[in-house]
C-alpha cells in the first residue's frame, strides 16, 4: 500500500500580498531609502568629526598672569579680520586652555551664498587658530538626508520613502517568521550559514541582519517621521505636554525689541551665566535671534556639539537683564520633546555607544534595499534561464 506524501503548503493570499508590496515597494523607493540612510549614517557622528577636524585649534596654551579677552572683545576681533562673515553664535569654555569658538556665515550677495564655518580663536590674544567648513559640510549632509537640497517637493518625496521604509519593515518582519518553529528553520532565520555561495550569504544578510537591527531602524524611522510631519509632531507634542504652537504663543512671553535700552555685555551675560551655573562647562550664547527681540538663546551644559548635547540645558535669556524669560510648562515642555525626538533619531541618546549601535543600524538599513534587489535580480535571471531551456527543448 502507497503512503501518502504530504504536500507542501503554498503561500496563503495574504502572505502573496505581503510579499508583493515588500518586493515591489522595495524597487519604487529603493534608491531613495539607500541614499537618505547613509546620509543619516554620515551624520550621526559629526560632532566627533567636527572636533577632530578642528585638531590643535581647540586648545591653546594658557600665559601666565594673563586674563582671557572678553567674548565682546573677541568677537570685534573677529569682525576685524572676517569682514565678509557675519557671527550668529559662539561658544564659551570654562576650561582656560580651550579656545573659543565663533560660529559665522559668509554674507549673502547676487554671486554668492552664505557658508557656515567654525571658527577657533585664542581668547587670549584674539589670535585665529582655525576656520573650518565643517559646518557646512553637515549643513549639507543633513539637508540631502531630509529633503535632498530641493526643499518642500523632494521632502515630500523622502517622508513618502520613510513610510514606505516603515512599511517594509514591518512586512519584513512578517515575510521572515519561520513558517515552523523546528531547530533547522530557526537556525536559518537567526544566523549566518557559513560555507555558502554569495547568493545565498546575500539573502542571509538581508533578512538577518534586517531582524537584528529591526528595533532600532523601527525608532529611527518613526522618529523621522515625526520630524517630517507635523501632524505627528504635534500629536507627539501633545501626548508628552507640550504645546504644538508654542513658536507662535512664545512671542508674547519675550521681551520686544527697544532700541532705546542698551542690551547687556556679552561679557556680563557669560559672567551672570557661570555664577549662576557653576557646574557647567561650555555655554552657547546665540544673538542672531536677539536681532528681532529682546532675547538671545542661551544654550548650557558639559558638552554642546552642532547639534548634541550632555546634560544640556537651553533657556530664552532677556538680553536687557540677563534673565531668563519665564514660560509656561508645555512652552518649556516643546523644546525638550523635540531635542529627544531628535538624540534618539540619531543616535546622540546614550553618548558614543548609541552612536555605534545607529552607526551600524544605519548601515544595514542603507544595505537592506540594495541586498533586497540582489535578490529579486537572481530570482528574474533564474526564471529567464528556465524560460530559455523550455524554450529549447
Amino acid at each position: 500500500m502507497k503512503r501518502k506524501t504530504k504536500r507542501k503548503k503554498g503561500k496563503s493570499s495574504i502572505e502573496k500580498l505581503i510579499s508583493w508590496l515588500h518586493l515591489w515597494l522595495g524597487l519604487i523607493a529603493g534608491i531613495i531609502i539607500f541614499f537618505v540612510a547613509i546620509t543619516g549614517t554620515i551624520f550621526v557622528f559629526c560632532d566627533d568629526i567636527i572636533d577632530l577636524v578642528a585638531g590643535e585649534a581647540k586648545y591653546v596654551s594658557v600665559p601666565v598672569d594673563s586674563e582671557p579677552l572678553s567674548p565682546d572683545e573677541l568677537l570685534a576681533v573677529f569682525k576685524e579680520q572676517e569682514p565678509e562673515r557675519k557671527a550668529f553664535y559662539f561658544d564659551f569654555y570654562k576650561a582656560p586652555d580651550r579656545s573659543f569658538r565663533v560660529a559665522s556665515t559668509k554674507k549673502k550677495n547676487e554671486e554668492d551664498v552664505g557658508v557656515l564655518s567654525y571658527t577657533y580663536m585664542n581668547p587670549y590674544n584674539g589670535e585665529i587658530l582655525k576656520t573650518s567648513n565643517s559646518y557646512q559640510f553637515f549643513y549639507i549632509v543633513a539637508h540631502l538626508h531630509s529633503e535632498l537640497l530641493m526643499h518642500k517637493t523632494s521632502k515630500t518625496i523622502v517622508g513618502i520613502a520613510t513610510i514606505i521604509f516603515l512599511i517594509q519593515l514591518i512586512s519584513g518582519l512578517i515575510l521572515w517568521i519561520p513558517r515552523k518553529w523546528n531547530k533547522t528553520l530557526c537556525k536559518n532565520a537567526f544566523t549566518i550559514k557559513k560555507g555558502t555561495n554569495w547568493r545565498r550569504k546575500n539573502y542571509d544578510f538581508h533578512n538577518v541582519l534586517g531582524f537584528y537591527s529591526l528595533l532600532f531602524a523601527l525608532l529611527i524611522t518613526i522618529t523621522g517621521l515625526i520630524m517630517a510631519y507635523k501632524t505627528l509632531e504635534n500629536f507627539t507634542q501633545k501626548t508628552f505636554g507640550g504645546n504644538p504652537n508654542t513658536r507662535e504663543l512664545i512671542k508674547q512671553y519675550e521681551p520686544p525689541l527697544d532700541k532705546n535700552k542698551e542690551a547687556l555685555s556679552f561679557h556680563s551675560l557669560i559672567k551672570k551665566i557661570s555664577e549662576e551655573n557653576p557646574k557647567v562647562k561650555q555655554i552657547r550664547l546665540s544673538f542672531s535671534k536677539g536681532e528681532k527681540s529682546g532675547t538671545y538663546y542661551l544654550l548650557t551644559g558639559d558638552y554642546i556639539g552642532l547639534k548634541s548635547k550632555t546634560n544640556g540645558k537651553t533657556t530664552l535669556i532677556n538680553k536687557y537683564t540677563g534673565e531668563e524669560v519665564n514660560l509656561p510648562q508645555d512652552l518649556e515642555n516643546y523644546n525638550k520633546i523635540n531635542q529627544t525626538n531628535f538624540d534618539l533619531h540619531v543616535g546622540s541618546w546614550l553618548g558614543i555607544p548609541s552612536k555605534i549601535i545607529t552607526f551600524i543600524i544605519g548601515l544595514i538599513c542603507a544595505s537592506l534595499p540594495i541586498t533586497g534587489f540582489i535578490i529579486w535580480w537572481n530570482k528574474e535571471r533564474g526564471k529567464r534561464k528556465k524560460r530559455s531551456k523550455l524554450k529549447n527543448l
